[in-house]
């Protein structure tokens, strides 16, 4: 008797598996592409000036480069200490830098396919270069910005921010000024020619609640979005820092502070998930629509108008919005359920959904305007056609 139970047992436990695998088992849309090589998650990609180049950061500790029309590996960068969580080529697409979990940098030059140079700093938070030179900046979690110019990269500056990461950041003012959003929820405009700021908001008025956690521009309407923990968007003017107004995105029925206290009977991982549903992972300003797209975690997009600062749409995504990107009137995004959607932003209407992964995205960009390419927790990554 004891003997049948432990097989009832057993059998129960593996149809409990069996039943697990059946829900992980997703079925995915065809790919024109799927480049593979990592052995662990890929956090990050990017893709050259000319479309022919796709670089890849993942777990494993490497950055690799394949050629987008075959998938065949050009360059494997070893060396890194930790995953790699950033990887972006020059505007010319002559040189690749990456970066890691830990700090280190290193630069790939993409003709002789070797490495010219590498830095350490503390726990990097974001790495990009100018878009018009060799100019290279980071962030990190202890506030600074740096800035290096090339080809030597001997040449540096620094820009101490407060005592919390510089945890996003974009270019402004025709590329002359670095706007840098931090953990303490404070936004700073440096001046990169004297390394100074040159507007700040950092009072309890104007600052974020939580940390920044991301932040896009507009150049046709002089505009920053910044999106933060709190759930909350701030807008403000690029070319003088002048505050405009605060947008609130947090999800319908949700209370007025990420910061009140925590509900009756609420133990401490509750209330921080809680709250953690209202961050906001992606802020995307149209390049020629006065129309701003914010993802959240808790798996909302919404579609303000800038001038009025009304909200136009408010659709759910199903699942946590990862990235988002404008193309036209087009908004693509990224979810944690492994899909990418098109929506069309002046009607809020979905026009395409891409099973692309079992798991999660965590990184796409567009090629062109009829590719889309995604890198996966299930470590790898696929070029997918989007006719619109």
């Amino acid at each position: 008797m004891d003997d049948m139970g432990l097989d009832e047992d057993e059998n129960d436990n593996n149809e409990e598996e069996d039943d697990d695998d059946d829900e992980e088992e997703i079925e995915c849309d065809p790919f024109l592409l799927k480049l593979e090589g990592h052995t662990g998650a890929i956090f990050c990609l990017d893709v050259s000036a000319n479309n022919s180049l796709i670089a890849t950061g993942s777990e494993d500790d490497t950055a690799m480069v394949f050629h987008s029309q075959n998938a065949e590996i050009v360059l494997k960068c070893q060396g890194h200490k930790d995953s790699v969580t950033c990887v972006r080529f020059s505007h010319d697409s002559q040189y690749l830098a990456t970066g890691d979990l830990s700090g280190l940098i290193k630069v790939w030059k993409m003709a002789s396919k070797e490495e010219i140079w590498s830095f350490e700093l503390s726990d990097l938070e974001w790495l990009q270069w100018h878009p018009k030179g060799l100019v290279l900046f980071a962030g990190t979690v202890d506030g600074q910005v740096w800035m290096w110019k090339g080809p030597q990269f001997v040449e540096t500056k620094t820009m101490q921010g407060p005592n919390a990461a510089c945890s996003a950041a974009v270019l402004v003012n025709q590329d002359r000024c670095l706007c840098c959003g931090y953990g303490d929820g404070s936004l700073r405009i440096w001046d990169l020619k004297s390394a100074a700021v040159a507007h700040s908001l950092t009072d309890r008025h104007h600052a974020h609640e939580g940390q920044v956690n991301c932040i896009d521009c507009s150049t046709e309407f002089n505009l920053i979005a910044t999106g933060g923990l709190d759930g909350i968007v701030e807008l403000v003017q690029s070319n003088n820092g002048k505050f405009i107004t605060k947008l609130d995105c947090r999800p319908r029925g949700g209370e007025g502070s990420s910061q009140q206290q925590r509900r009756e009977g609420e133990d401490e991982e509750d209330a921080e998930e809680r709250e953690n549903k209202n961050s906001i992972e992606s802020v995307a300003l149209a390049s020629r629509l006065p129309l701003l797209a914010v993802g959240t975690l808790a798996g909302e997009l919404l579609v303000w108008d800038c001038h009025t600062t009304m909200l136009r749409h408010r659709f759910s995504n199903e699942a946590g919005v990862v990235k988002l990107l404008w193309l036209d009137h087009w908004i693509f995004t990224a979810g944690l359920d492994g899909c990418v959607r098109v929506f069309d932003g002046r009607s809020g209407s979905l026009l395409k959904k891409l099973q692309c992964h079992s798991k999660e995205i965590l990184d796409f960009r567009l090629i062109g305007r009829s590719q889309v390419i995604t890198a996966s927790e299930d470590q790898s990554v696929k070029v997918f056609s989007v006719e619109l």
